[in-house]
């Protein structure tokens, strides 16, 4: 059978990562109106980067890195935060024809469609690269696709962070940057740096993660070739396209750098995450998390396991615990190397390089950084076994026996010191790499990297649809087809979330159309980032901006007494002199705030209110409470 035109196989590629992303995200159609996917803090933030980024490059133009109408009045600062305008920027197309839920929604549900057909591209051309029928490799390709598609990373955290479920750059530049070293042809060049700026506006952290892909790419390229400290080096081809491939994709990303590094002293606040907070266990990339539909039907010690890795490990961010690699996908990436995979060493060491960087700084094993030197021991028997360079050598048998019976006698009695049992932390290689890589010490998320892992089980189960494809097309082409497509199965099985959360917007009460159309000058103190969804709707400054990192011209206004206490209560006790009262209502009055609206009523915070800034109320229900200064 011949393969079908490459104009008609896009679509259909399309078509079925459509399919296949409703799949994943039901109910999220079903409720585009009234409801927003997940539902969390960040995602009624990021509806407000959808609003916000029409309101400054249409409604009013100016530079979307910089709005007046948060922290208000000193403006809040948007350049070390995750605004991620290439996906909010459709807000300027979309909003003018629909509610901005709506608008959010599909946007997310287009990160699916993207990233399975941009992997699709990668894997396809990976496969047929390796001289694969065409028709098999299209096929195949879905299958690995749908490994890094929907894995439990991007199914995760599409319950809150549009930035990190973009991930369809990062395929995109890998199809390019691969295509760039094998042919050298402009095109792919020029592909290849538009889409290293697509991934950096999508999150900036990507662009750090495609550029450390494509060094260690290039690196065990020429260490296949020579030594790296060679005179040849310079000399080889491949060096010197991965080198006009970093010129051309830097050049174009200039501009956006720029304006973080005038923005990077001082350093914004990290008020979120700090530099190694979220790291993944040992067990957690054979565990399903609390959000997998796997999670309720495990054993009640997996299910324990999965609910403390989220409570004890992530703040309570389940998104972060979605590490789940699978139990046969796994499986079929080994059976895809044992068959021959091109540069398949090179994919399964990157693979596993970037899952022990995403363990963070001390390796953890069931939930405990204290560990046996049992562990150290069958590190250096695992080492030592399977080291190619150490094959063949007349001790090698002997080493490996003799590290491996030391291994078991010493697993099967606690090793002491001082009759006590020894537990040592183990430290990991992320420990070196976040000071030595540049911004990784400022909040960079180690837990992540398994993103990239999820990359190289995606390349390695394609080659293994493909080899399974071939050894079933022996009874026919349809036969082999329809096995590689089977393969698919097993991700779109194993990596199966929970239906998506769509719960509904809230209603606003009247008091809100008072606020929307009262003239202007007139602000809004507010304490929660509710209160900058609510903008959307009456569109007056607020006191509130929730930002993924502090500036810190902005942290001093924060820790006025003001702000301390109608933002967190933190302040609204205690005695209040004349001179702070005169204050504090002196400047709700010069910069013309007209309403307090709290989500969080408190009798404290009432009488604060109340008794000391002189507001009186204007509205209460379950939702909000607002108050009106004269």
């Amino acid at each position: 059978m011949s393969p079908l035109p490459r104009r008609v196989l896009h679509p259909l590629v399309l078509l079925a990562f459509s399919l296949l992303s409703a799949f994943h995200t039901w109910p999220l159609l079903s409720k585009l109106k009234g409801h927003v996917a997940g539902g969390r803090e960040d995602v009624l933030m990021n509806m407000w980067h959808l609003w916000w980024m029409r309101q400054s490059a249409w409604v009013d133009p100016q530079n979307p890195f910089f709005s007046p109408l948060l922290h208000w009045p000193l403006g809040a600062e948007l350049y070390w935060h995750t605004l991620s305008p290439a996906k909010t920027l459709w807000g300027v197309v979309l909003l003018p024809f629909m509610r901005v839920e709506t608008a959010y929604n599909l946007v997310l549900f287009s990160t699916f469609v993207l990233t399975g057909y941009t992997a699709w591209l990668l894997l396809d051309y990976l496969l047929r690269r390796a001289d694969f029928p065409p028709g098999l490799a299209a096929v195949a390709a879905v299958a690995g696709a749908c490994v890094f598609n929907f894995s439990r990373y991007h199914l995760s955290h599409s319950v809150a962070h549009l930035n990190l479920s973009a991930l369809e750059g990062i395929p995109l530049y890998l199809y390019f940057f691969l295509r760039y070293l094998d042919e050298g042809k402009r095109r792919w060049l020029a592909g290849l740096a538009l889409a290293a700026l697509y991934t950096l506006l999508s999150d900036y952290y990507y662009l750090l993660y495609i550029a450390l892909f494509s060094f260690l790419w290039v690196v065990a390229e020429r260490w296949r070739r020579g030594p790296l400290l060679s005179p040849d080096t310079l000399k080889d081809v491949g060096v010197r396209r991965a080198g006009l491939a970093a010129l051309a994709a830097g050049l174009v990303c200039v501009p956006p750098v720029v304006p973080l590094v005038l923005h990077m002293f001082p350093a914004p606040l990290a008020i979120h995450h700090g530099d190694s907070d979220y790291f993944t266990d040992l067990y957690a990339f054979f565990v399903p998390d609390t959000l997998s539909r796997w999670h309720e039907s495990m054993p009640d010690p997996a299910r324990e396991f999965a609910v403390n890795v989220v409570r004890g490990k992530m703040s309570s961010n389940a998104e972060e615990a979605g590490t789940f690699l699978g139990w046969l996908t796994p499986l079929l990436a080994v059976f895809a190397l044992w068959r021959g995979v091109p540069e398949g060493r090179r994919w399964a060491g990157l693979g596993l390089g970037f899952a022990v960087l995403s363990m963070g700084t001390v390796l953890n094993i069931n939930l405990s950084d204290k560990l046996s030197p049992v562990v150290l021991l069958l590190a250096v028997t695992l080492l030592v076994g399977w080291a190619p360079a150490w094959r063949g050598r007349p001790w090698h048998r002997d080493v490996v026996v003799l590290l491996g019976l030391c291994t078991l006698l010493s697993s099967r009695s606690p090793l002491t010191a001082f009759e006590q049992p020894l537990l040592v932390q183990v430290p990991m290689p992320y420990v070196v790499f976040k000071h030595v890589v540049p911004l990784f010490s400022r909040g960079g998320m180690p837990v992540r990297f398994e993103l990239l892992t999820t990359l190289a089980l995606g390349v390695l189960v394609a080659f293994a649809a493909a080899h399974l494809g071939r050894l079933a097309s022996r009874r026919g082409t349809w036969a082999g087809l329809g096995v590689a497509l089977a393969v698919a199965l097993v991700p779109n099985l194993e990596y199966r979330g929970q239906p998506l959360p769509m719960p509904a917007l809230p209603k606003l009460p009247p008091v809100f159309d008072e606020i929307r159309f009262a003239p202007m000058p007139a602000a809004v103190f507010t304490d929660h980032v509710v209160g900058q969804w609510e903008q959307i709707y009456h569109g007056k400054p607020v006191s509130f901006a929730r930002l993924s990192r502090l500036p810190v011209r902005e942290a001093e206004m924060l820790e006025s007494r003001i702000f301390r206490a109608l933002e967190g209560l933190h302040g609204s006790a205690g005695r209040v002199t004349p001179e702070e009262r005169e204050e504090m209502r002196r400047f709700l009055k010069e910069n013309h705030f007209r309403w307090y609206v709290t989500h969080y009523h408190h009798p404290v915070r009432h009488r604060f209110v109340v008794e000391e800034l002189g507001g009186e109320l204007a509205h209460q229900d379950g939702y909000v409470t607002v108050y009106r200064f004269p």
